[in-house]
């Protein structure tokens, strides 16, 4: 197993383990908030993240832009062009987050619109955004170094850092709620997470690289200025169509519908945000070792693959993500929060195949970086972008939460296949079609290893958590072992069974292997619903 691998598993390991435990404090931490705040604080909750994510488009990818230009000089260890982007990083955040701040408090004025159903007064939700606003602004000025460490392929430490902080504060959080039920207390700990976390990353930054931020050159920052501008312009607005196509929904239904069925649905989209989170700080701690190895002399052939293996891989974890919370996020929610809060399955549904999207989408946007792409794609973001909130305006009153759902759906899939285009032609110039047949490909497996979990899931009986126990291994095992059977014939399978899996799993991924053990599953299942 070469260096890059031992880095990815190294990587994608820690985060994977950091967030894991992140999501279950963070179910326990929301369930004894609904407890003991109650919905209509889970509501103002959703929207305020929904428009702060909205505010962070004063970023303008200015972030996506560092770290593309990073990939290169760090992998050749020059550090005086390390130092120099760095220097610029620091320079435009300063001036992001006193933009950020005066486009925040603006909008407070207009939070009796955006929260037309508050049962408090205007000035106590606007002290509540405030404090959420603080949060946001000191990112701007506490967290670029931790994009350094990143790029280097260290993510497993911001990941440690992450957690370890994520844990007190937590724990800090869940004891203020039991003793001291305040909303302001509450979120005076959720902004200390991010503080306290990039102050340590900030340390820890100037530890490792400690002479990055001495002897800048004048001429490197001018050199670099003109191609960061040129290359921020194009980001910003495939920034804008992300951030709308998943910043929005929370924000529609409650100037629609009201506040309280975006709480609703917040219970659900944590999870989902909780997914995604974990997968692309995966993906995003393989980005710079997928980077490292692109400007380290491959040809077009090479880096095609490599793309398309990951690719796979994407499909495999999204697939499996889809399945998983489709399929059981519904007796979730009940055992958990309780059968008020459940929503319908359609609703489930479109949440689970948008995750599935949110996380195909994402081997194509880190293409984009490191090929710097997004040139190519600014006038089919708009039109989705546009498109995305029409959508969801006009069918968030007839069909509720799932109007709005459809409207994501539909730009997703413009997103995808229009990046997927431009990559065949800009950065692998082959036929377009070759995406075109694995997308087809990767669709008729997951339909067929939905349709076959799904028919096997419900004809387990009841609703304890016994029952829920059973579901959830036979919906694990089966999501994750049809899919594999079914790429078995591929490529890429045999780059992620060779080179990704250790050497102790490799005698256990034959396909042989593998519908065994599926046609044990489905025969226990069966024998549990006669007997």
């Amino acid at each position: 197993m070469n260096n890059r691998i031992k880095t990815v598993y190294l990587n994608s390991i820690v985060t994977f383990g950091c967030q894991i435990l992140q999501i279950l404090l963070g179910f326990i931490v929301r369930k004894i908030f609904i407890d003991s705040l109650g919905t209509a604080y889970l509501g103002y909750n959703s929207v305020f993240l929904n428009i702060l994510q909205l505010l962070n488009l004063a970023d303008m990818g200015i972030g996506v832009a560092i770290t593309s230009f990073l990939f290169e000089p760090l992998a050749r260890g020059d550090r005086e062009r390390v130092s120099a982007l760095m220097y610029l990083y620091k320079r435009i955040y300063n001036i992001m987050g006193f933009i950020v701040l005066v486009i925040g408090l603006l909008i407070s004025l207009f939070l009796d619109v955006l929260i037309p159903d508050a049962t408090c007064s205007i000035g106590y939700l606007r002290l509540l955004f405030y404090i959420n606003l603080a949060g946001t602004v000191s990112t701007y000025f506490l967290a670029y170094k931790r994009t350094l460490i990143i790029a280097d392929q260290k993510s497993y430490i911001t990941n440690f850092v992450d957690l370890i902080v994520y844990i007190v504060a937590s724990c800090a959080q869940i004891l203020c709620l039991i003793v001291f039920p305040n909303y302001i207390l509450y979120l005076l700990f959720q902004i200390g997470k991010n503080v306290v976390s990039n102050i340590i990353l900030s340390v820890q930054c100037n530890k490792i690289y400690g002479s990055i931020n001495n002897n800048i050159s004048n001429e490197i920052v001018k050199e670099y200025k003109p191609q960061i501008i040129r290359y921020v312009k194009d980001v910003f607005v495939s920034r804008l169509g992300a951030t709308i196509f998943y910043g929005t929904d929370n924000v529609i239904i409650s100037v629609f519908r009201g506040s309280l069925l975006a709480g609703y649905l917040s219970n659900y989209t944590m999870i989902t945000t909780q997914l995604t989170t974990v997968f692309s700080q995966v993906l995003t701690s393989s980005q710079a070792t997928f980077g490292n190895y692109i400007h380290s002399g491959r040809n077009l052939d090479e880096q095609r693959i490599m793309a398309d293996n990951y690719y796979c891989v994407n499909f495999i974890i999204g697939n499996f993500c889809m399945i998983c919370f489709t399929l059981l996020v519904q007796p979730f929610i009940s055992l958990f929060f309780g059968k008020s809060f459940i929503l319908p399955f359609s609703s489930a549904l479109l949440l689970g195949v948008n995750l599935m999207l949110t996380m195909l989408i994402q081997l194509p946007s880190q293409v984009f970086i490191i090929y710097k792409l997004f040139h190519y794609d600014r006038p089919i973001i708009i039109v989705s972008a546009i498109l995305n909130i029409f959508v969801s305006a006009i069918l968030v009153n007839p069909l509720g939460i799932d109007g709005v759902l459809i409207g994501t759906f539909i730009t997703s899939l413009i997103y995808l296949f229009s990046r997927f285009y431009i990559i065949s032609k800009y950065a692998y110039k082959i036929s377009y079609r070759h995406y075109l047949v694995k997308n087809l490909l990767y669709f008729l497996i997951s339909v067929t290893c939905f349709v076959s979990i799904a028919f096997i899931c419900g004809r387990i009986p009841g609703d304890s958590i016994i029952c829920f126990i059973i579901r959830i291994v036979v919906v694990v095992l089966m999501a994750m072992f049809i899919p594999l059977i079914c790429l078995s014939f591929t490529n890429e399978y045999k780059f992620l069974s060779e080179k990704l899996l250790p050497d102790i799993i490799k005698k256990y991924t034959n396909k042989y292997i593998l519908l065994g053990v599926c046609i044990v599953v489905i025969m226990v299942e069966l024998l549990f619903d006669f007997f």
